[in-house]
């Protein structure tokens, strides 16, 4: 039976978009395919208020508005008249979203002191479409929180429209009849650690100045983002035995697709390259891996090895044989690539660059940053004026690479702020104390 025929027709319905297709089936401990964006403000957030922005912004943004549901052959998405219910911080980062016993948002805000958090389900939203979710919640709080400071002059944070950013953009811009050639790859280095027991990933998160690593960078003729992912493999190179390193490591980077095709989507719209080292082909130092870093980067962003990756994520959907097979079948399939395709892939970096908002609003923020759920090590970079971001998530008990490079770091003279679970464990303590007192309350 078609998934149209089983829907309400008085309620609008979305295929899941190419990239989406893969994450319900490939939910494990520590990735729960859910993402955390957040904004540290200058000043303490007041709840009511925050609801209230939260609600007027999801208005314009539909595939906030769905929920998730189980077809015969796919998974798809519903609209849904629930309200999000703004509360403070409780759960662990990155917690599971998605429960298919139960119908609710794919989407969560949350807030501590002077922190707003949106986490999301990745199935809705690719890293750019929360981002631009989060802004406008911002936004609009700043407005309502100071209503006499903006009276007279509204900030807009984007003039995208509410079918701009409902649209699927992968459909738009795919490729018929064109028969694209998968590139070899070799098994990379995995990482051979002890997994953590623990539900939730583990995090270190490094504040730095912005300046401060772009001049670093400069100083080996190179972009922030570049050096970066350098330093993460070296970071990487020296936990590794000579023997290992016959494999190259292989860093996973997201790229967001908005960059080479025209769209204002809010909908999952990335790409994935990969960049590689291979030490039977380079002598280890910086200076080479960020020669071959740079290579690999210009290679990849074209506009041509873009359309490859995006027409890889098509060809699922497209597939005659994986079109008939039942739900719970392609989700055992699924799950196996997923394992297959890891052995080719080290650790993943994403960087979402810089955070703009409108002049107006900057006195009122401090910072944004970004962490992720992983399987393996995942770091992801965000920068807000001279904050820069550099956030850590881990499934595994070692923290050594992670002590690597921001050594690298502070060796180059750069002032590290650390911050870890406890940072986080801290505030969720705090709310459930808040909690029973506010319970202990009701009862008198």
């Amino acid at each position: 039976m078609d998934i149209d025929r089983r829907i309400q027709r008085n309620k609008s319905w979305n295929k899941l978009d190419n990239a989406a297709m893969f994450f319900p089936s490939t939910i494990e401990k520590t990735d729960t395919r859910v993402f955390r964006f957040y904004c540290e403000l200058t000043e303490d957030v007041i709840p009511n208020v925050l609801q209230s922005a939260v609600e007027y912004t999801l208005e314009t943004f539909p595939n906030f508005k769905m929920v998730m549901k189980k077809g015969m052959f796919w998974y798809y998405l519903e609209e849904s008249d629930l309200i999000p219910n703004v509360t403070l911080e409780d759960k662990a980062v990155c917690s599971p979203i998605y429960d298919d016993n139960k119908k609710e948002l794919l989407f969560n805000v949350t807030f501590f002191k002077n922190r707003i958090n949106l986490e999301v389900y990745h199935v809705i939203t690719d890293g750019t479409g929360a981002l631009q979710f989060l802004k406008n919640i911002v936004s609009n709080y700043l407005v309502e929180a100071h209503k006499e400071r903006f009276k007279d002059n509204i900030p807009i944070v984007d003039d995208a429209t509410v079918t701009e950013r409902n649209s699927d953009s992968f459909k738009k811009y795919y490729a018929k009849n064109k028969n694209f050639k998968q590139t070899p790859t070799r098994k990379a280095y995995n990482f051979k650690m002890e997994k953590r027991d623990a539900e939730c990933v583990q995090i270190i998160e490094g504040i730095v100045s912005t300046k401060q690593v772009i001049d670093i960078a400069h100083r080996y003729n190179t972009t922030l983002t570049v050096y970066l992912t350098a330093i993460f493999i070296e970071a990487i190179a020296k936990e590794m035995t000579v023997q290992q390193m016959k494999k190259p490591i292989v860093i996973m980077v997201p790229v967001n697709l908005r960059n080479y095709f025209p769209s204002e989507t809010a909908r999952n719209f990335f790409g994935m390259i990969g960049v590689s080292y291979d030490f039977n082909k380079g002598d280890g130092t910086l200076e080479n891996i960020i020669s071959r870093v740079n290579k690999s980067f210009k290679h990849e962003l074209t506009k041509e090895r873009l359309v490859i990756r995006m027409n890889n994520f098509a060809s699922l959907e497209r597939n005659p044989f994986i079109k008939i097979v039942p739900r719970p079948i392609k989700n055992v399939v699924l799950r196996v690539s997923r394992h297959i395709k890891d052995l080719n892939e080290t650790a993943v970096i994403s960087n979402i660059g810089k955070v703009t908002m409108p002049d107006i609003l900057d006195e009122y923020i401090d910072k944004f940053g970004v962490l992720i759920s992983t399987l393996k090590l995942q770091l992801c970079i965000c920068s807000y004026k001279d904050n820069l971001q550099i956030g850590f998530t881990s499934s595994f008990l070692s923290t050594d690479v992670q002590k690597n490079l921001f050594r690298t770091l502070s060796k180059n003279g750069v002032s590290v702020e650390i911050r870890t679970n406890d940072y986080y464990l801290l505030q969720k303590e705090v709310s459930k104390a808040y909690t029973n007192v506010k319970e202990k309350q009701s009862k008198k």
